[in-house]
């Protein structure tokens, strides 16, 4: 990630961070994220949160899915997903996002911004990534950069350029969207005018739906998690 893009983003997506202040919303509001996440925020390589998984399972998995015969809907990485994110996160009973995300190792905080970014992206586009998630702006792109996704770190950057021109308009189009007072076809009106806000996110929604594509998306996380087994989980042999 570009650092100029980083510095400003910092500066700006502040707007980001509409949240209600009421007394009856204070607990909810203490687990929600506070601030911008990066990778190297925290704990780095301690596992503070995790599971143990036998070598047999691990070996069963590689076993099973082969990427030649690649179902976007049902290989490694969602079988990861499954046992080394969700099982592990319910696992912990840690509610708070930010004691969460300090505590996980550098590389679950990859995993999990993997998974927001592709969660949300597959079901309402690059903008509802951005306006759900903003707390992993620049995470993501510090994803993309270290997982060696060259055309979305790319294209993405390019997002965040964009991003950083028009974060007032879009901050607006939140608070809008936050507004309980107003009905709720003005609030949804507001999220979806944010489409037309950010013209860049549909170079990416070009190819990220594209199978072959995901192919490519999926075994570089599922991958870079095999590398890297020891900072997801205590393995037993």
């Amino acid at each position: 990630m570009k650092i100029l893009i980083g510095i400003i983003i910092v500066g700006l997506v502040i707007f980001f961070f509409i949240r209600k202040n009421s007394n009856s919303e204070q607990s909810e509001e203490s687990k929600l994220p506070s601030k911008l996440y990066s990778l190297n925020d925290g704990n780095q390589n301690e596992l503070l949160v995790s599971i143990k998984v036998s070598q047999e399972w691990l070996e069963s998995i590689k076993t099973k899915y082969d990427w030649n015969e690649f179902d976007e809907y049902d290989n490694r990485m969602w079988e990861y997903m499954y046992k080394l994110f969700d099982e592990t996160i319910e696992q912990s009973e840690i509610e708070s996002y930010d004691e969460l995300w300090s505590k996980l190792t550098h590389q679950q905080k990859l995993f999990w911004v993997f998974l927001s970014f592709n969660g949300d992206t597959n079901n309402g586009g690059v903008y509802q990534f951005l306006f759900n998630r903003p707390e992993f702006i620049i995470a993501t792109a510090e994803a993309w950069e270290e997982l060696g996704i060259e055309e979305l770190e790319t294209d993405y950057n390019a997002v965040l350029t964009e991003l950083t021109g028009k974060i007032s308009k879009i901050g607006e189009l939140k608070s809008v969207f936050n507004d309980e007072s107003k009905s709720w076809n003005k609030r949804w009106n507001s999220f979806a005018d944010g489409y037309k806000e950010l013209k860049s996110t549909e170079k990416i929604e070009d190819y990220y739906y594209d199978k072959e594509f995901k192919k490519i998306v999926h075994k570089k996380v599922a991958d870079y998690i095999e590398r890297n087994i020891e900072k997801f989980a205590e393995i037993e042999k």
